[in-house]
């Protein structure tokens, strides 16, 4: 990977960005989410002279760059020169020149002031010549000291599993599943760590692996990408999906739960058909008391380990588990060929409802329903 310093001043820059040939949004990034208080104290380290720190960019095709880090920074500074937001002359310390320029915006600075506002340098550096798994691992060190979410670190990584991730991710959100339906948005990159998860667990065959945030960062690192039975596989699984909860009058998931029903779907063939109510169907049990006990332990099994404890293998299991045994016992859907139902058969005959955890425990054989194929 080759690093080559560039130092244009801030109105090169900007232009740059509003042509499009610095994308300050490319699809590894998460959203712009500096609050103005912040913006405006770039700004007054900008005014005053002061060193800001480097912006990486990464080459791509034409020519054009990929904020790599440097994304916030970039968008204050495009935003005050839009006159989204004006000089706050009070920030400390006092400086009686910064002071003068308080509640200006960009178009009402002085004429000499904006322009030396305009040749400040900035400091970058383009990256080139690198290896997919390059580019993630220096956005990582960049960014160690904040809280990146497990999302926004590795989508960070170039190459071509991350792409395929990302049009799954499009397709999810394209089908209508946002915070209005779901109950969670993709503003941390949630559902790229959900898609990710789901692709990993479809690969290896198993959800009976630790779902570790360096297990799935691992993979994406990797070059290959997902063959086309695994991308067809989760595909589809996110169109099942999709189709279910548009029949479900309400549904307030979170990323644990989301991950259990894209699973669910995944156990279907492409040509077995599961019932596209049950989603609404399981989703209503909780507000209904279902008479059956067995049936309640499963549902407050399902929402317990969604919330605590979610990626625990276990959980993972469990939560599977609990759907199938619904999706048997009390919905009477069909089973796909790949679901044992023995292993449901003998778990509600060992089990009562106080004991529901107790019976999976001790006669679920959790490695061979773990399998997905």
């Amino acid at each position: 990977m080759k690093l080559s310093p560039w130092e244009p001043d801030l109105k090169t820059v900007v232009g740059r960005i509003d042509d499009g040939d610095i994308d300050l949004q490319p699809e590894f990034q998460r959203q712009e989410i500096w609050p103005v208080a912040k913006k405006k104290r770039l700004i007054d380290t900008i005014i005053r002279g002061w060193s800001i720190p480097p912006v990486f960019l990464v080459v791509v095709a034409d020519g054009r760059m990929d904020v790599l880090d440097g994304q916030q920074r970039l968008a204050a500074i495009r935003d005050f020169i839009r006159n989204d937001f004006a000089v706050d002359g009070s920030i400390t310390p006092p400086d009686d020149s910064v002071s003068a320029l308080d509640g200006m915006f960009y178009n009402m600075l002085p004429a000499g002031q904006r322009r030396i506002l305009d040749q400040y340098t900035l400091r970058c550096f383009k990256i080139t010549d690198y290896r997919p798994d390059e580019p993630s691992e220096l956005f990582y060190r960049l960014n160690q000291p904040t809280m990146l979410t497990a999302g926004e670190q590795r989508n960070a990584f170039f190459g071509p599993a991350r792409e395929q991730l990302k049009v799954l991710v499009k397709k999810f959100e394209e089908l209508g599943n946002n915070k209005s339906t779901i109950g969670f948005s993709n503003a941390r990159l949630a559902y790229d760590d959900i898609v990710a998860r789901l692709l990993v667990f479809i690969e290896a065959n198993t959800i009976g692996i630790k779902g570790t945030e360096s297990t799935i960062s691992q993979r994406f690192k990797e070059r290959a990408e997902f063959d086309h039975q695994v991308y067809r596989a989760a595909d589809l699984a996110v169109e099942r999906f999709s189709t279910a909860r548009t029949r479900a009058d309400s549904m307030r998931l979170n990323k644990a739960s989301s991950l259990s029903w894209l699973l669910f779907f995944t156990r279907f063939d492409a040509d077995e058909n599961p019932n596209p109510l049950f989603m609404d169907f399981f989703s209503d049990l909780r507000s209904r008391s279902p008479e059956h006990p067995l049936t309640s332990a499963a549902v407050e099994l399902f929402h317990d380990r969604s919330s605590l404890r979610v990626t625990d293998v276990s959980s993972v299991v469990y939560r599977d588990f609990v759907l199938w045994l619904v999706y048997l016992a009390e919905f009477g859907g069909e089973p796909p060929r790949r679901v044992l139902t023995d292993e449901v058969i003998e778990v509600v005959n060992e089990a009562e409802a106080a004991n529901l955890p107790e019976a999976l425990a001790t006669h679920l054989n959790s490695q061979r329903w773990s399998r997905l194929k």
